[in-house]
Order: C-alpha cells, then sequence, then structure tokens
C-alpha cells in the first residue's frame, strides 16, 4: 500500500472515530489533519527527484595563486583544463545522472564567472528544452576570503585556517565556513520552500554549480551533520559531483555519492 493510501485508510478510521465526539474537536483535529496529509504530499511530489550539486572546473587562481593580488575573485576565469573538465562532466551526468532525454532540469548557479563558464560546458551535453530555468543565486557565491595584497597574506591567513579548522576561521574582510553556513541554510530554506509551494516549475533535477566549500556544507546542513563531522571529508576537485536522490516513501534525500575522508596532506 503506497504511503497515500495508508494515510486515506487512517483517515477513514479517524473520521468514524471522532463522530462520536464533540464535532468542534472533531473538524479540529480533521484540520490539523489534513494540513499534514497536504505536507506530506507535497514533500514526495512537489519535490525534484534529484540534486545534483558540481564544483566548478580548474580555475587560474587553482593554478596560479597569484591571481587573487590582480584580479577580483568573482572574475577570475576557467583555464584550458578547466574548460575540457566542464564539457567531460556533463558528458559525464548525461551518461550515469540524467540519462532521460524526458527529463528536466532547473539550474542553480554561483554568480562567479569560474561557475558560469562550468555551466557553459555541461549545458552541451542537455537539449535547450530540458533546461527549465537558469537561475544566479548570490548565496552559492565562494566563500569571501578577503582582500589579499600580497601572496604572503593570503599563505598566512591560509596555514592559519588549517589549525583553526576552515568553518571557524574568518579571513581577514572575510568569511568564516560559519558564514557561508548560514547563507547556504537561506538558499536551502528558499529551495524547499518555493518547490513545495509551487512558486517555481516542478523539476525532475536541481543542478546546482557552485564551489567546493559550498558543496560540503549544503551536505552539512541537509543531512544535519556536525562540525566534526563536516571537517572529516575532503574537499571536492574540480568538476567532481555529488548526487541526492528523493527516497519516495519517506520524501527526504539520500546521498548517492561516496565522499572521500580527508588526508592528513589534503588542503582546503
Amino acid at each position: 500500500m503506497t504511503a497515500i493510501g495508508i494515510f486515506l485508510a487512517i483517515l477513514v478510521i479517524f473520521i468514524v472515530t471522532c463522530l462520536t465526539v464533540k464535532r468542534s474537536f472533531f473538524f479540529g483535529q480533521l484540520i490539523i489533519y489534513l494540513n499534514a496529509l497536504t505536507y506530506h504530499y507535497k514533500k514526495i511530489y512537489m519535490r525534484p527527484h534529484r540534486i545534483v550539486l558540481v564544483r566548478h572546473g580548474e580555475s587560474e587562481s587553482n593554478v596560479d595563486e597569484s591571481v587573487y593580488t590582480r584580479t577580483p575573485d568573482a572574475h577570475i576565469s576557467l583555464t584550458q583544463l578547466g574548460t575540457q573538465q566542464a564539457v567531460e562532466v556533463g558528458k559525464k551526468l548525461k551518461q550515469e545522472v540524467i540519462n532521460d532525454p524526458n527529463e528536466n532540469i532547473y539550474v542553480y548557479l554561483s554568480p562567479y564567472l569560474r561557475s558560469k563558464q562550468t555551466y557553459e560546458g555541461i549545458s552541451k551535453s542537455f537539449s535547450p528544452s530540458q533546461i527549465i530555468k537558469v537561475r544566479e543565486d548570490p548565496r552559492l557565491r565562494e566563500q569571501e576570503w578577503g582582500n589579499f595584497l600580497h601572496p604572503d597574506i593570503r599563505r598566512n591567513e591560509i596555514i592559519e585556517r588549517k589549525k583553526v579548522g576552515d568553518f571557524y576561521f574568518r579571513f581577514t574582510n572575510g568569511e568564516s565556513g560559519a558564514d557561508v553556513y548560514d547563507r547556504c541554510t537561506l538558499f536551502l530554506d528558499t529551495l524547499f520552500r518555493k518547490n513545495m509551494n509551487g512558486l517555481t516549475p516542478r523539476a525532475n533535477n536541481i543542478l546546482i554549480v557552485s564551489h567546493g566549500l559550498f558543496m560540503r556544507l549544503f551536505l552539512m546542513r541537509y543531512f544535519k551533520w556536525t562540525v566534526e563531522e563536516h571537517q572529516q571529508w575532503r574537499n571536492f576537485k574540480n568538476c567532481e559531483y555529488c548526487v541526492l536522490e528523493l527516497n519516495d516513501k519517506t520524501g527526504s534525500y539520500e546521498l548517492k555519492t561516496q565522499l572521500e575522508k580527508k588526508k592528513d596532506e589534503d588542503e582546503e
């Protein structure tokens, strides 16, 4: 029996039982029950079947950190390899994840140039008719690292960050992981509220092209990981992706990607 069938059976028993009690009580409880039933229905049938998180491809700053002293973080571009990685991950997603041509995709992008360029590469593998909408959301941006006028300043702060931990350490004039966690929470709340209330077109897939730390904090927030649990996982590599799939019985998402634990030599 489906979840809806079980609910309807319970509802019938509930009505028969409550008819022997005061009507005011019955109608009050009925409203509460119907609200719960409506929420459960929306949770299962209004949410997208799949959420796919993708980190941007290799960027100029991944190759040469001094780029930060010359170019605003939001304007840093992909390298030639990063562009190739974006095309390849698009092919991989089409083959292994979103392999039904009848499935549609709602896209959320970090407004940073390297994220938008990564999506351009990914989109080559999907037909325009599959893409419902492409929307930039500033909450998906990279952690703000502050203004680095000299590479030694950035290097010293990164060393300090490794001691304190990426979640708590706040860069001078920038953000901590906890700050990114807060905007990640706001994004998640908006995402599910709009889906369940029909404020966005119903999509089979949500594709989020963002940054490594944001991806891990997204998972931390949704799966309610502790700070210690979050910090044990290594960062996603360029153009790595992570898949969450909806459990049709519970209405909750399950992590389908095997994460790797951080090694001592790994950097954030």
